[in-house]
């Protein structure tokens, strides 16, 4: 089956909030005689697969083989990830499950990643991306140039780092993450680095603070980022 009407719905939502990021997907799941993409379906994936820029792949089933798209494309996984992807140029990736642990996406050009699951395995990022995980971040990611755009709806318990010089990140967390992590986030050196988080173990608030914030030439902080509330029982 393809990926389903909730979820469909679920994306449209967040394809607004992220300024059009699945736009070629949900055109499709609305009006498909309007499509630019060359859709194909296939059942679980076992074999390899090569997509072209004008393609777009619906695997209903898990993906459990290399899935390449260097020219861009859609990729819509109705399950879970659990062998590596990798795409360039403008590209859509729909992931229903999970990202396995031993799975690593690698992108380039200007990527779109929604997962439906959690996030267990690695990213890698050469240019700008924005990505959407309703689970948990508890994999890793290396931002790319010149901008990363991470929400996660769950906690954020994995890690951030930069692949090249550190650009531009912009973090949001529903849950839970840890004042250390973020901090840790923080001290990489991003040009911009601004957060949200949801819930932490320290109190609600604009962080950082003291004399020990990072500034740029011009007495502005390199990282900001607030804190919504404490979790109960946190030191």
């Amino acid at each position: 089956m393809p990926i389903p009407p909730n979820m469909q719905r679920r994306i449209a939502h967040i394809d607004v909030l992220l300024d059009m990021a699945f736009q070629r997907s949900v055109t499709y799941w609305n009006f498909p005689s309007e499509t630019e993409c060359r859709w194909l379906t296939v059942e679980n994936q076992v074999h390899p697969m090569l997509i072209g820029q004008h393609d777009a792949l619906v695997i209903e089933g898990d993906s459990g083989a290399l899935l390449s798209a260097p020219d861009g494309g859609v990729l819509h996984i109705n399950g879970d990830l659990n062998f590596d992807l990798e795409s360039g140029a403008f590209h859509e990736i729909v992931i229903h499950g999970n990202v396995s642990s031993n799975a690593i996406i690698r992108t380039g050009g200007y990527s779109s990643i929604y997962i439906g699951g959690s996030m267990r395995g690695r990213v890698e990022v050469t240019g700008s991306s924005k990505i959407w995980i309703d689970g948990n971040f508890t994999g890793s990611l290396l931002t790319g140039d010149p901008s990363t755009h991470l929400y996660i709806a769950g906690d954020l318990e994995g890690i951030i780092a930069s692949r090249d010089d550190p650009s531009l990140l912009f973090l949001c967390v529903d849950g839970f993450a840890s004042q250390k992590l973020i901090s840790a986030i923080a001290s990489i050196g991003y040009v911009i680095f601004n957060a949200s988080v949801g819930i932490s173990d320290v109190d609600e608030g604009i962080y950082p603070v003291g004399a020990g914030r990072r500034l740029t030439a011009l007495g502005n902080s390199y990282s900001r980022w607030c804190v919504l509330s404490r979790r109960d029982g946190a030191e």
